[in-house]
């Protein structure tokens, strides 16, 4: 396994290549696989390419954190429990020491605008010996982290604010309820994201403690908390706060046969090669490369595990597993330590290799599949706001500066591959707009593609909203619309 660039590189021309070359071929709308989804699903890897991958994560208080018009369930979050009705434990949680292969857990969670935070090292190991001693210090060391210390990209929304010392913590199973002292002042939301920031930083850092997958957080004695507009009424996962919507969770956990092209497949030995990257393809993007060195896989499984990481060190939270037909070339364990991916674990066994990615949360993948070189490429998570369940736009990412022009990019799973786009002005009128084709159609797989966008030069000074989308066959109307705002100053 490896962490190399310049797969990017060869992703990007493979980008170019197979979005001006793809041969789109028409489907009556009502046989596709967006008019009617079946409960699984075949398909070729080389010839169809039709992997499937969506995830995903639960909605919850992502609702609040994207604010949809209606909210949806919570998938897999513990049932809401007052807090009085919590019972501690009644002697402290006390765990042993490190153990081989064992992840990083001196860890706090800085807040990232518009992205779900990401850990950061500070030493609290050796001062907390009980699981509820190590919760209180990482909380408590989120109010002593200076601004200057954190790296850049990241906001330690606790700093200077009403928090100032001061934790209890009692633990009963998988969920920790975690007091805070306030004395009765409300928390400082200045800024845009200071609100989010502050839930996400709060959550992520008390359940990095290894078998806590949920925590409840009052003030002054068991009283609900509140941060701005939202209130702790509940106890919250990570996948609650990291700000993604459910998109299709029927597709969690399934098997793709993939036939050869030609047919049958090869006889050669199937030889893997595996590489990731965080924060490169695009802020927020995790991508785990497969590239086939020979011979041709005929089939791929991938699925979420909910993982004990209080019994299996090397994991976290989740593992996505992918299990596919060949031999990797340099198998083992990579500990990773860039959020969300922890750890990278693969393992062989007669002629099939698993790949294990060891995550902080469960979030939405993606995955495409490429020829020359032929690589299976799975993406997850990227700026929430930028992501449904169709269109994935990865550049410009929230926030970025309104050029006269630039290039989008990205990921789609449409209708014929077809692909929409239009940018509106601070006033919300419509000054461009186009439509372009992505790389694969009609599939589950998801295809890539990428445009070029002019402003006008009439258009005055302010933010834009770049808008990508597709529009049904069926009726007209828009489907998998994102947003991106581009923003001035």
């Amino acid at each position: 396994m490896t962490d190399d660039r310049n797969d990017e590189e060869i992703l990007g021309r493979a980008l170019a290549r197979a979005v001006e070359t793809q041969d789109v071929r028409e489907t009556p709308f009502e046989s596709s696989r967006l008019a009617a989804h079946p409960a699984r699903r075949g398909g070729s890897l080389w010839q169809l390419a039709s992997v499937a991958a969506v995830l995903v994560a639960a909605l919850g208080i992502g609702a609040w954190l994207a604010r949809p018009a209606a909210p949806e369930p919570v998938a897999a979050s513990p049932t809401p429990t007052p807090a009085a009705t919590v019972t501690p434990n009644p002697t402290p949680s006390v765990t042993t020491g490190p153990q081989p292969f064992t992840l990083d857990h001196d860890l706090i969670y800085l807040g990232r605008i518009g992205l779900p935070p990401v850990g950061f090292h500070v030493p609290i190991g050796a001062l907390a010996a009980t699981k509820e001693d190590r919760i209180a210090a990482r909380v408590t060391s989120l109010r002593a982290l200076r601004p200057d210390a954190a790296p850049p990209g990241t906001r330690n929304f606790l700093w200077n604010n009403t928090f100032q010392g001061g934790v209890n913590v009692t633990i009963s199973g998988e969920l920790a309820t975690v007091d805070l002292l306030l004395e009765n002042k409300p928390w400082s939301v200045p800024e845009i994201g200071a609100e989010a920031g502050i839930v996400q930083q709060l959550v992520y850092t008390a359940t990095e403690e290894p078998g806590i997958r949920a925590v409840l957080f009052t003030h002054d004695r068991g009283q609900q908390m509140r941060v701005g507009e939202f209130v702790f009424s509940q106890p919250l996962t990570r996948e609650n706060v990291s700000g993604y919507r459910r998109v299709d969770p029927q597709l969690m956990g399934e098997e793709w046969v993939l036939a050869c092209s030609p047919d049958p497949c090869p006889s050669q030995p199937i030889r893997l090669t595996s590489s990731h990257s965080v924060d490169y393809v695009a802020m927020g993007v995790t991508r785990f490369a497969i590239q086939v060195e020979s011979g041709q896989p005929p089939t791929l499984q991938v699925a979420p595990i909910k993982m004990d990481d209080s019994v299996a060190t090397w994991a976290g939270k989740y593992v996505l597993r992918i299990d596919i037909a060949g031999v990797e070339a340099n198998p083992g364990l990579a500990i990773v330590e860039r959020s969300p991916l922890r750890a990278v674990r693969s393992q062989v066994d007669s002629g099939h290799t698993t790949y294990e990615l060891a995550l902080d949360d469960l979030r939405p993948w993606r995955v495409v599949v490429l020829a020359d070189p032929q690589r299976i490429v799975i993406d997850l998570g990227g700026y929430p706001a930028s992501i449904s369940d169709t269109i994935a736009v990865y550049l410009p990412g929230q926030g970025y500066p309104p050029d006269r022009q630039f290039t989008v990019s990205g990921l789609a799973t449409t209708f014929e591959a077809n692909v929409s786009w239009r940018v509106r002005d601070n006033a919300q009128r419509v000054v461009a707009s186009g439509t372009t084709t992505a790389s694969t159609a009609t599939s589950r797989q998801w295809g890539l593609f990428q445009f070029p966008v002019q402003v006008p030069a009439s258009v005055a000074p302010g933010d834009l909203w770049l808008e990508v989308y597709w529009v049904s066959p069926a009726n007209g109307t828009e489907q998998g619309l994102v947003r991106v705002q581009l923003k001035a100053g």
